[in-house]
């Protein structure tokens, strides 16, 4: 199906569009081929009319009045969800711990870190803390008894050093690990990018241990409740990888962080598509999908025109929207995905961040998405028989400078 949008080198053109569903047919040579041109209200507005033209004899006519505010509403035909391969599933979750520290390890080995020198007590080796930090995280288990599973991972080759339980809980509060496990989420999505075209954004919010009280004065009482912190997130729509992430506090809004996700996935993957609600729905947001030549499916919010004012892009996604809406609603609902992602990590790491200071919960959240990632190229290995490995042929190492 040809989109009545065309992109090209940014810029975006408009033709004008069949009406699906709702056009009738022309009143004087009976042709399908109708064009949209608005509608015509009369005075007072108690009613319109559809006014449309025709391609095949080129005269102009009107729809039957229809009363304002019971216009036919639309209702959107849903596609069947595809079934689970079961068996794939299963041998995926069979082999998914041992397989994770296996490409875990391999990704740090990727990673070239160069820190500067230090004043004071040697650090620790980062990679081996890095790895112990991500599998705390995988296992879901307290940092003394997470000892004994380190024990095994040297054991078998994944790391050369075992910490200290208060090792551990002083790094997951280091800056460091933060730059580190940003480029680990990132690397793991990587072995995915021949999958992922079409991209989907919103965020979540993780509860904290901590809680915040102020005294309400409408209601004359102290109100207390529990602080969280919000991860933005970009997510490819057919894996549910995770390609781009932003941590800020609970309070911050959604559509300010949309450029920083989109632009970061733009330097690795290659965007077609890109779905939000309603909540990034702006101008701003359209032209840094449309420039980048991708094409933005964010639905537009109750009581907006469609006129231009000074941004013609606005004007033709809003006819587009209009116009479209079996079309527009099916990329539009890829979006489910970013949501389908949320609760993978929630139902499997937890909703709720065990640790207090905002570093340290940053650190957690991305560890979860170190592992998040990981799951989904292993569950893709079984099920798209996608290389075990990461692509050593396409990869290139990575070096980082660790800003102490």
């Amino acid at each position: 199906m040809n989109s009545p949008i065309n992109i090209n080198e940014g810029i975006i053109y408009a033709k004008h569009t069949r009406i699906k569903n709702t056009t009738l047919p022309c009143k004087f040579c009976g042709s399908e081929s109708v064009i949209k041109h608005g509608r015509h209200f009369n005075s007072p507005r108690t009613f319109f009319r559809h006014v449309f033209s025709c391609k095949a004899c080129g005269k102009r006519f009107k729809s039957e009045r229809i009363p304002v505010g019971q216009q036919p509403t639309f209702e959107y035909v849903s596609k069947p969800v595809p079934s689970q391969n079961w068996s794939a599933y299963s041998q995926a979750q069979k082999n998914e711990k041992l397989l994770l520290m296996q490409m875990l390890r391999e990704l740090l080995d990727y990673l070239v870190i160069k820190e500067h020198n230090r004043i004071g007590r040697p650090s620790v080796d980062l990679k081996d803390m890095a790895f112990s930090l991500i599998l705390k995280t995988f296992t879901g288990l307290s940092s003394r008894r997470l000892i004994s599973d380190l024990e095994m991972a040297k054991q078998q080759g994944f790391i050369e050093n075992v910490y200290d339980f208060t090792v551990l809980m002083d790094y997951l509060r280091d800056n460091r690990m933060t730059q580190i496990f940003d480029e680990l989420y990132k690397l793991a999505a990587l072995s995915l990018k021949q999958l992922e075209a079409d991209f989907a954004v919103d965020s979540t919010g993780f509860s904290t241990s901590q809680f915040g009280r102020w005294f309400d004065h409408k209601w004359g009482k102290e109100i207390e409740k529990r602080e969280w912190v919000k991860a933005h997130v970009m997510v490819g729509t057919r894996t549910n990888a995770i390609t781009s992430i932003e941590i800020t506090p609970g309070i911050s809004g959604d559509s300010p962080q949309f450029e920083k996700l989109v632009t970061s996935t733009a330097k690795e993957f290659n965007v077609k598509e890109v779905s939000a609600d309603k909540a990034y729905s702006s101008k701003k947001n359209l032209e840094i999908v449309v420039n980048l030549n991708a094409m933005p499916y964010i639905p537009f919010k109750e009581g907006i025109t469609g006129k231009a004012r000074g941004s013609m892009l606005w004007k033709k996604l809003f006819q587009y929207f209009q116009n479209n809406r079996q079309e527009f609603l099916e990329h539009y609902h890829k979006r489910s995905n970013v949501e389908s992602s949320f609760n993978m990590i929630k139902s499997k790491f937890g909703s709720c961040l065990r640790t207090k200071s905002f570093q340290a919960q940053k650190n957690e959240i991305l560890a979860r998405a170190v592992c998040h990632n990981l799951c989904i190229t292993i569950q893709e290995y079984f099920e798209n028989n996608i290389e075990e490995k990461l692509p050593t042929e396409t990869m290139e190492t990575k070096q980082i400078t660790i800003q102490a």
